[in-house]
């Protein structure tokens, strides 16, 4: 196969936003078990690839032969598998650093002590909502 046709290919594949809003609908759940979600990113890229494999064939009216007809399916299939893990890393990472950020002692000195002799944790949205709720049944009691 040529290889300007497998360049064209993959640059027209990676250009397409239906590429781009595939894998970030699929990757951005980060709960999702990961081998779940390879086989819908192996599903949608599948999908995905044979969709833009009948609009080369019946829009553009190319006569894509089979190995061609096979190669953009295949770099539709690759590139939102590579994009969907990308997306689900990045995210998770992201995710990661914000739960570590949680945890990290607050009023820390320049070097590092704490100012006040002791290190308090970062109080949560749910800690601070059952220490507002215990000071209103002390109040209603």
């Amino acid at each position: 196969m040529d290889p300007l046709i497998i360049k064209t290919i993959f640059l027209g594949t990676l250009r397409d936003p239906i590429l781009w809003i595939l894998c970030a609908v699929l990757g951005w759940q980060t709960d999702r078990p990961l081998h779940k979600l390879l086989w819908m990113l192996v599903a949608g890229g599948l999908f995905f690839g044979l969709f833009r494999g009948l609009v080369y064939r019946y829009g553009f009216d190319e006569a894509l032969t089979g190995d061609t007809f096979g190669m953009v399916i295949a770099s539709a299939t690759l590139l939102t598998i590579a994009g969907g893990i990308a997306v689900f890393g990045l995210r998770s990472a992201w995710l990661a650093r914000g739960k570590a950020r949680e945890t990290a002692p607050q009023d820390t000195g320049r070097k590092g002590g704490s100012r006040k002799g002791g290190t308090r944790p970062v109080q949560t949205d749910a800690s601070r909502r059952r220490h507002n709720d215990d000071r209103a049944r002390k109040r209603r009691s």
